[in-house]
């Protein structure tokens, strides 16, 4: 059909259609999630499953040694979190008694700073404070309340699941979130494993339908923007472990509770810039608050922060994700600090991977014009 048009007639079609696809995609977004997650894993697996296959490995056993590998690893140390995060609910929650305690201590912790404060000459009027033992009470007085109605609120789901005419209502709010959740969650893996044996065909295929004046240049630029991509991210998870494994045993050392659990959070949080870290250092202050005074908790956790921010910003980054994206270490701290004032978190999320993307297509785009023009090069349309 299209082979009878005429060429403006089949380009105008064919965009038609392309936009058309993009309106589609766009409409059933949520529906594709699992499916570009699932590329994103199959990309950050796939120099893993090649490694192998170098070795005399073939492709399908390759992909099952890996994905029973780390399916091994995450079971075991999601068996070891929740057992933690179990016991932690248990003590935070297990009677009105230990909440007071609790309370309590965030009230002397908040007295204790703002004492501090004053004794460096910090005027708290300026900062709308009046008295410091009526702002501890009211730390005090807001955190009882929130965390009561937390209490309260998981006692009244718990009795819900214990009678037997409440399961369906349960159920029945729960089902669409829980539904979506597992959905995700049985996608995911599906995808990642069909697309680690079709990503050299998705490739081919790719390349075989971009206009052949281009084909060369486009394909050797997508190869470099997907191995880039992939070796970001692949530096990604490896800062969060290595960041999560630091802070775990910072707090093992320093005798905080529960530190599989605070460093894993860590780790994982260390993925939203500024927020992040300051959720799970927040966190480390209110645990270590249940075994320690003021003063211990504040030390400790500003000796978890040290350690891990020191080594995420010092080392992490600029050793392990500028070398998988080929920037500089220079160009690193550059690209943070510019993008991060420029569009804030958001900045800061997206600054490292597309620094390197604008360094590819500089590479391959711009500077062949600029020595082309610096060498007096006639315009080929000259």
């Amino acid at each position: 059909m299209l082979s009878g048009l005429t060429v403006n007639r089949r380009n105008w079609l064919l965009a038609g259609l392309f936009v058309l696809v993009l309106w589609f995609a766009w409409t059933v977004r949520s529906a594709l999630n699992p499916l570009l997650v699932g590329l994103l894993l199959a990309y950050i697996l796939h120099p893993m499953v090649l490694k192998l296959e170098r070795r005399g490995w073939s492709r399908k056993a390759a992909v099952n040694f890996i994905f029973c590998s780390f399916a091994a690893a995450l079971t075991l140390l999601l068996l070891l979190v929740v057992m933690q995060a179990r016991a932690l609910v248990l003590d935070f929650a297990a009677d009105n008694a230990t909440l007071a305690q609790l309370a309590d201590r965030f009230q002397a912790a908040v007295e204790w700073l703002l004492a501090r404060a004053e004794g460096l000459g910090v005027d708290l009027d300026l900062i709308g404070i009046e008295d410091r033992q009526e702002a501890g009470r009211t730390v005090r007085d807001t955190f009882l309340a929130q965390a009561r109605e937390w209490v309260t609120s998981r006692q009244g789901a718990m009795a819900g699941l214990n009678a037997a005419g409440s399961v369906w209502e349960v159920a029945q709010s729960f089902f669409g979130s829980v539904f979506a959740a597992l959905g995700f969650l049985l996608l995911v893996p599906i995808y990642t494993w069909f697309l680690l044996f079709e990503l050299e065909r998705i490739s081919s295929f790719v390349s075989r339908y971009i206009p052949k004046a281009y084909r060369e240049q486009w394909t050797r630029i997508g190869a470099s923007m997907t191995e880039m991509l992939g070796g970001f991210f692949r530096g990604r998870l490896l800062v969060c472990a290595l960041k999560g494994a630091a802070v775990w045993l910072t707090l093992v050392v320093i005798g905080v509770p529960y530190a599989l659990l605070l460093g894993l959070l860590g780790g994982v949080l260390s993925l939203l810039p500024v927020i992040g870290p300051g959720i799970g250092h927040a966190l480390v202050f209110a645990v270590a608050l249940m075994t320690f005074d003021p003063f211990g908790a504040l030390w400790r956790t500003a000796l978890v922060f040290a350690v891990a921010e020191a080594l995420e910003g010092y080392v992490l980054v600029p050793k392990i994700l500028g070398d998988s994206l080929g920037l500089h270490t220079v160009v690193v701290f550059a690209a943070l600090t510019i993008f991060g004032s420029a569009l804030g978190m958001f900045g800061l999320l997206i600054a490292l991977p597309l620094s390197a993307a604008i360094v590819i297509l500089a590479r391959e785009l711009l500077l062949p014009a600029l020595r082309e023009f610096a060498d007096g090069a006639p315009n080929k349309k000259g």
